[in-house]
């Protein structure tokens, strides 16, 4: 044999074995009925490190899948890679009006977003041409900043908004790059505890019951995974309820999988006035087609979606006591 052909032969064995090696370590190590729940280091998406720290080894773990940007999950999301997801309202939204077969079924919590400004900075209109960060055009920040704006009697035009990653917002705002921002936790905190910022409006005042993430589910994945999902998203709602009265035992497994101080987790969670709610996650179609509403005036959408936004039936009040019962004696 030449020397050529033995090169390429030893070439396609290696290919080969590199491949199985990939599948195996990759695919065969996780289970094919395992959901893959996608999420984003933020307090929005806590249920995603606490349930798993509780169901890991049980018939319900499920596979997290961390992103750092929105385009990014959202991708994933239309190519079928998540069975479920935690993602901004208006994307959500966005998605159902493109025909993207999704529901919203769950919250991710309520309030916990905040506007932050420069130390020294006392009222929205000191930002008027100033640069301020959003987290992405089709957040919930985005349009409830638009509407403090406009509460405050100042002109959409004197509004320099940019998108920004929230993890670079504090840093951005530290070394003069932005006059302020609007982010969910612990984003706010951040600048906060740093002494480099200062907490303008938290949402919960500004916005009772605001909303900033909820959960969707892939509808296809449904039709093959139904009966898990449901018994997932239960066990989603009873945990949302763990962590009310368990915070501090919440901020370490959010700091163990998110890579972030548990510091500034414990803080976000457990400092008044209580930035955080994760009561009330139960969806309504009504907020939905609300927010909806919003983005139709502010141009983000062409009308609000035809189909419904929601979907609560995989509600099981003996599967969330179920569960409950489990946790309460953890």
């Amino acid at each position: 044999m030449g020397t050529g052909k033995r090169i390429f032969l030893l070439a396609a064995v290696w290919l080969v074995l590199i491949t199985s090696l990939h599948y195996w370590r990759n695919v065969r190590r996780v289970p094919v009925d395992t959901l893959r729940v996608g999420y984003l280091p933020i307090t929005c998406h806590l249920l995603v490190p606490v349930s798993h720290a509780h169901l890991k080894g049980s018939d319900l773990a499920f596979e997290p899948v961390k992103f750092t940007s929105w385009p990014d999950m959202i991708e994933a999301l239309k190519g079928g890679e998540l069975d479920m997801t935690f993602i901004l309202a208006p994307i959500a939204i966005t998605l159902i009006k493109q025909g993207v077969p999704i529901k919203v079924v769950l919250l991710g919590h309520r309030d916990g977003t905040a506007v932050v400004v420069k130390k020294g900075l006392t009222s929205l209109g000191q930002l008027a041409g100033k640069t301020v960060a959003i987290p992405i055009r089709y957040s919930m920040q985005n349009l409830a900043l638009r509407t403090l704006w406009r509460q405050a009697g100042l002109s959409l035009q004197e509004l320099d908004a940019v998108e920004m990653a929230p993890p670079d917002m504090p840093s951005a705002l530290a070394s003069g790059g932005i006059w302020g921002y609007i982010v969910g936790e612990p984003y706010a905190a951040q600048a906060e505890m740093a002494g480099t910022g200062t907490v303008l409006y938290h949402m919960k005042d500004a916005w009772p019951g605001f909303i900033s993430s909820v959960v969707v589910v892939n509808l296809d994945a449904m039709k093959r995974k139904g009966v898990k999902i449901k018994r997932l998203l239960n066990a989603f709602y009873a945990e949302a309820r763990w962590i009310e009265h368990h915070r501090v035992e919440a901020a370490h497994f959010a700091a163990e999988m998110y890579g972030l101080p548990e510091k500034l987790i414990r803080y976000v969670l457990t400092t008044p006035p209580d930035r955080v709610s994760y009561h009330n996650i139960m969806p309504k179609e009504r907020e939905f087609q609300f927010i909806a509403s919003l983005m139709v005036e502010e141009g983000l959408i062409d009308s609000v979606p035809s189909v419904s936004i929601v979907d609560t039936s995989w509600f099981d009040a003996d599967l969330v006591k179920e569960r409950m019962g489990w946790t309460e004696g953890r």
